[in-house]
């Protein structure tokens, strides 16, 4: 499920990564465009530290969480994007 592979990757990106902690949520449901559908935070003991693992964290959950969005356009038309 979407959920146990995000949990995969927060586990992956701290064991990479010196963080205190880190988090990743990602919305479902009906978003309207410019709606925030995801938020990474991680926490460090440098902030330069703290920003790669957020990069890491939300381009690998990008790439690796079965997360599928159905997009639908103002001429009517849709289209599901990242199904298999």
């Amino acid at each position: 499920s979407a959920l146990d592979r995000l949990r995969e990757v927060c586990e992956k990106v701290a064991a990479t990564y010196d963080v205190h902690g880190l988090a990743a949520v990602h919305r479902v449901g009906t978003l309207a465009i410019g709606d925030v559908a995801v938020v990474v935070a991680t926490s460090s003991a440098h902030r330069g530290t703290s920003f790669d693992a957020s990069r890491a964290l939300i381009d690998t959950l990008k790439a690796e969480v079965p997360i599928w969005k159905h997009q639908r356009f103002g001429d009517g038309t849709e289209e599901w994007v990242g199904s298999p």
